[in-house]
């Protein structure tokens, strides 16, 4: 299995997305142009493999990485079982804030709120010649839906990217896991059909930098755009996680 890629499923969109666009690995496997062999489990309920692939993949999810919920700890296990084999792992949004508390890091609730949409992001100096930012400019858009972070990474990891709503926003630990708090597979829909149902779900005290004066979704939705250069990461991931 060291040509297939693992898809470690950890949560679903909201059922309007889902029945619309699909699920958070179809999106990755989209993203990717369905290029490739895939494999996906469902981490919350389904059995975990032996850690045997040439990569894997972590997606987004409602959950918060603090939860107590068994698969969690048990996800985090797998993923530390996995680094021992030397395995590329890439984490995206709630994947990411998993592997950095899976490896000593910690996550909390964001005290700046949410942040949802459309965002810029940075590429520090580590980032430059980090082969998961090959290609992208030092400024690229990207989408987000998180309302937690990762507040200090684990020892030894590198600081990849930020912005102004948070400063870490990818992390790379050792030569061979990623994370990024954005999300690189979604599409401008699926960004969209997001805000449409977490702005109906959370308060507007949630999006404190966002006006008081104008409704938040409108004000999102005006800022929302396609991020076709950060789909670049999980392209890069693979070809990383395949060539070794």
């Amino acid at each position: 299995m060291k040509n297939e890629i693992l898809i470690l499923r950890t949560g679903e969109p909201p059922r309007p997305v889902r029945e619309r666009y699909g699920s958070y690995d179809q999106a990755v496997i989209n993203a990717l142009g369905g290029k490739g062999t895939f494999s996906v489990v469902d981490a919350r309920k389904e059995s975990l493999p032996q850690p045997d692939y040439g990569g894997i993949i972590i997606t987004g999810s409602a959950a918060s990485a603090y939860d107590a919920d068994p698969w969690i700890k048990q996800s985090g296990d797998f993923l530390r079982r996995a680094a021992d084999r030397g395995i590329a792992i890439y984490g995206i949004c709630f994947g990411h804030q998993l592997l950095a508390q899976a490896f000593g890091g910690r996550v909390e609730k964001c005290p700046r709120g949410w942040e949802l949409g459309t965002a810029s992001i940075s590429l520090r100096r580590a980032a430059l010649d980090d082969p998961l930012f090959t290609g992208l400019p030092q400024e690229f858009p990207a989408q987000q839906s998180h309302g937690d972070v990762v507040v200090a990474l684990p020892a030894g990891a590198t600081q990849l990217a930020g912005n102004v709503h948070w400063p870490i926003q990818a992390f790379r630990l050792g030569d061979r896991i990623w994370g990024t708090q954005f999300h690189p597979e979604f599409t401008l829909g699926i960004m969209a059909g997001l805000v449409d149902g977490l702005t109906t779900s959370l308060p507007a005290e949630v999006f404190p930098a966002l006006s008081a004066h104008q409704p938040v979704r409108e004000q999102i939705h005006a800022s929302l755009r396609d991020t076709p250069q950060a789909r670049n990461c999980l392209r890069n991931f693979v070809r990383c996680a395949l060539a070794s």
